[in-house]
């Protein structure tokens, strides 16, 4: 439940986990000591690539695996497009290393900044209810977030409207007064069509989605949200 005491009209910030919080492809270092650095830099990147593809297929077909599951079946694809092929046991290991992943160097800090100017703070991720417990944990991430929010509860993943619908219910709050800080363009759109603000982490400098709405913030990175929100109200 919102505070009137919270900044930006009650605002609630909602944080995607992968790629925003955390950095799905510092995966390829430990890819590297199994494949080579060459093939671990372009698995780690097969790998992201297509666990988002799938994630958006699933939901298409109006068919629901979990997070895990697609991430391990992402990771098959990756393998296989190198023609490599690794014992059951060191596929768990790599897929494991989702629940390890390493948060931005400016997470912490950004994080703590925005609890500090009284800001409320969830987790919107695609992942399961373990991976994110798992991964925040494991991140030092866990003490910012009381709400922790998965595409699992309602079967489907973002950018179905399903999932921010459900977000802005279990925050007790308008659609409206929740912003999703994302990396994901198609995150960003995906919450805008469904009422949410949004701010763009857009740490490639790289250009906008040509469909959808324009972020309502853009920043370089994760360390500029603090002030970019304030100077925003």
């Amino acid at each position: 439940m919102i505070s009137k005491d919270h900044p930006g009209d009650g605002e609630v910030l909602a944080f995607d986990l992968y790629g925003t919080l955390v950095d799905p492809t510092a995966v390829s270092s430990e890819l590297g000591q199994v494949l080579g650095d060459l093939d671990g830099r372009e698995a780690a990147r097969l790998w992201r690539l297509k666990q988002l593809e799938y994630t958006f297929r699933l939901t298409a077909m109006g068919r629901y695996e979990d997070f895990r599951w697609v991430t391990e079946r992402a990771l098959g694809f990756a393998l296989a497009s190198l023609g490599v092929s690794l014992p059951d046991k060191q596929a768990r290991w790599l897929t494991d290393l989702y629940d390890h992943l390493l948060p931005f160097p400016d997470a912490v800090p950004a994080l703590r900044a925005l609890t500090d100017n009284g800001y409320e703070l969830a987790v919107l991720s695609n992942g399961n209810p373990a991976m994110i417990r798992n991964c925040l944990a494991n991140g030092g991430l866990e003490e910012f977030f009381g709400q922790r929010i998965s595409a699992d509860e309602v079967r489907a993943f973002k950018p179905s409207p399903l999932v921010y619908q459900h977000a802005a219910e279990r925050l007790a709050c308008p659609a409206g007064q929740v912003r999703l800080v994302t990396s994901n363009a198609f995150d960003s759109v995906g919450a805008s069509a469904a009422g949410m603000r949004t701010a763009w982490i857009n740490r490639a400098a790289a250009p906008f989605d040509t469909i959808g709405t324009q972020p309502d913030l853009t920043v370089p990175a994760l360390g500029r949200l603090p002030a970019a929100l304030a100077d925003a109200r």
